[in-house]
């Protein structure tokens, strides 16, 4: 691994730190500061959001009211860098209040495409579904080619 590998590596971790700081500010500029312009956000229940602008103005009312005092509690599952400049980041988490932590019955998996613009990274897309241990199950002992995502 590069210098510049892990210096890229440092940052992108930094990003996904970056966002799940801002959640739990309830900050929603902060939170959509970490997008490109033009980002693509897909929410666990299927709906798109297309832009920093919009992903801005979806998540003020929940900070405000739905989701007023909540924070992620997640963590990066697999990083890869596709060329310098881009990297598909895994990650798993969920919405948390108080001290209550991600669990089986709560966990959402992720995928995020990273790109670095103008020497800063930033997502470029981001989508979030809901993780079924159960449904993985079968569908890995009738497939053994599917591979389950760890569940924490």
């Amino acid at each position: 691994m590069t210098t510049q590998h892990r210096t890229d590596e440092t940052a992108v971790r930094d990003l996904f730190d970056r966002v799940n700081q801002a959640w739990a500010d309830g900050d929603a500029a902060a939170y959509a500061a970490a997008f490109t312009v033009d980002a693509d956000y897909v929410t666990w229940f299927g709906a798109r959001t297309k832009g920093r602008a919009a992903i801005e103005a979806s998540h003020e009312p929940l900070f405000a009211k739905y989701m007023k005092g909540t924070r992620l509690d997640g963590e990066i599952t697999g990083l890869r860098f596709l060329t310098p400049d881009v990297a598909v980041v895994h990650g798993r988490g969920a919405v948390v209040k108080g001290r209550k932590r991600r669990n089986r019955f709560n966990t959402k998996v992720n995928v995020m495409v990273m790109v670095r613009q103008d020497g800063e990274w930033a997502i470029a897309a981001f989508h979030n579904t809901k993780y079924s241990p159960v449904f993985n199950a079968l569908v890995a002992k009738h497939d053994p080619g599917v591979r389950m995502t760890e569940q924490g």
